[in-house]
């Protein structure tokens, strides 16, 4: 729907590496935790970029 609206739109880590750059958050660890604890499906290799590209590995 964003897309036939023309909207920018974005995934769960981009919201949240988004609110890292922002200053929202301190960390996004404590995020990515939350989400493995659910059905959210992400492979260990993008974890472990996400963290990398987020200075926290």
């Amino acid at each position: 729907m964003a897309r036939k609206l023309h909207l920018n739109y974005t995934g769960s880590l981009g919201v949240i590496n988004k609110a890292k750059q922002l200053g929202i958050i301190n960390s996004v660890k404590p995020f990515i935790k939350k989400l493995l604890e659910t059905d959210f499906r992400i492979s260990d290799n993008v974890v472990l970029e996400f963290l990398k590209i987020n200075n926290e590995l």
